[in-house]
């Protein structure tokens, strides 16, 4: 994440939204951690993800809470939100997003063609 999140309180059993993204258009994975606010207490809950898409709608994706999470934003996922439901009190912690395959190939095809582009232009000139 360009700016990181600052770590955020959720209270077991309360349903907080600890990610909300609007139309960046890049395929992305973002990580996190739940921390126990008690030492002893085993991390547990739902995440759940709503990716909506502007045509075709998206239903919202769970998956089990643990320690070390990471959820998926397709390109398509206009508005995407992420929710989390602890069964104890947690600390979530944002460690790092990556681009995606599709965003990875993209961006290196278009570097490639850049530099093509760039080549065939100064060999013209010479």
């Amino acid at each position: 994440m360009l700016f990181p999140k600052k770590p955020q309180t959720v209270r077991k059993g309360e349903r907080a939204q600890v990610l909300y993204r609007f139309s960046n258009s890049l395929d992305m994975t973002y990580r996190f951690t739940a921390e126990p606010a008690n030492p002893g207490d085993e991390v547990g809950g739902t995440v759940e993800v709503r990716g909506s898409r502007w045509i075709f709608s998206k239903s919202p994706v769970t998956q089990p809470l643990e320690r070390d999470n990471a959820v998926h934003k397709g390109m398509w996922d206009t508005f995407y939100a992420v929710h989390v439901e602890p069964d104890c009190d947690v600390t979530i912690i944002w460690e790092r997003s990556s681009l995606g395959g599709a965003t990875t190939l993209i961006f290196l095809v278009s570097l490639i063609i850049g530099i093509a582009l760039v080549s065939v232009l100064f060999s013209s000139y010479l």
